[in-house]
């Protein structure tokens, strides 16, 4: 399981928020490209308000997001889509429930399935 996040806050320019939503859209195949991103979302939180939620299988994979094509390409568009320079707050995770399986990180007394969530099934 991810024990490491990264959640990012932006702030659109109000007549750019489609444009926002849209370069959040094309990302997507650039963060799949990256073994360790274990999940990703972008969503909008308020009207000009959008969070990106990705974990990580390592510290190190983190580090590594952060420094690949995603990233890099969102601080190119910002300065032009955005209100201010993008907030990423580095997370550590402490439970999950993905899929069918859910654990506090940590306690493996609180495991209570052995089930994995297998894409396509």
């Amino acid at each position: 399981m991810s024990k490491y996040a990264l959640y990012i806050k932006l702030e659109a320019r109000p007549e750019k928020r489609l444009e926002l939503e849209r370069f959040l859209k094309q990302t997507l195949p650039a963060v799949k490209q990256e073994d360790d991103t274990k999940t990703w979302y972008a969503f909008r939180q308020a009207e000009n308000a959008y969070v990106i939620f990705d974990t990580f299988s390592s510290e190190a994979g983190r580090d590594a997001h952060l420094q690949g094509n995603a990233v890099q390409t969102l601080h190119q568009v910002a300065d032009e889509l955005l209100i201010r320079k993008p907030e990423f707050v580095p997370v550590d995770l402490l439970a999950q429930k993905v899929g069918l399986e859910s654990e506090v990180l940590g306690d493996p007394e609180v495991k209570k399935y052995g089930l994995r969530f297998i894409d396509g099934l």
